[in-house]
């Protein structure tokens, strides 16, 4: 599965990145919704992990587009401290539809059991 990662905090980033390459699943970076977009214009991505809020272009604005260019085609899970997005994630719920979830710090079992569940749809 090639997935694309999207997360301003570096660290997240690649520990994210790490677990699911010893899944065996191709893995894509961007620090930001902008270069992610460029990433999604690009390749044929499978799913989309994505942090909420960003500088430059905040989770909310990179599912928008997301879903104006590829029709809902690319999964997604966002990926947030939920203390800080609670307004945001309601809104985008009400905005964007459904999405998956995953709350910061990570549980990467977690993580694995959602990447592996939307590989088998």
């Amino acid at each position: 599965m090639k997935i694309l990662i999207v997360d301003d905090d570096e660290f997240t980033l690649q520990t994210i990145a790490h677990v699911l390459k010893k899944d065996k699943h191709t893995v894509l970076t961007a620090n930001d919704g902008i270069s992610a977009l460029d990433l999604i214009e690009k390749e044929n991505i499978d799913l989309l992990i994505s942090d909420v809020l960003m500088p430059y272009m905040s989770g909310h604005g990179l599912l928008s587009l997301t879903k104006q260019f590829y029709s809902n085609t690319i999964p997604v899970i966002l990926i947030s401290s939920l203390n800080k997005a609670d307004a945001i994630l309601s809104k985008l719920k009400l905005d964007l539809g459904e999405y998956d979830f995953l709350e910061k710090p990570l549980n990467f079992d977690e993580l694995l059991i959602k990447v592996n569940h939307l590989e088998k749809k």
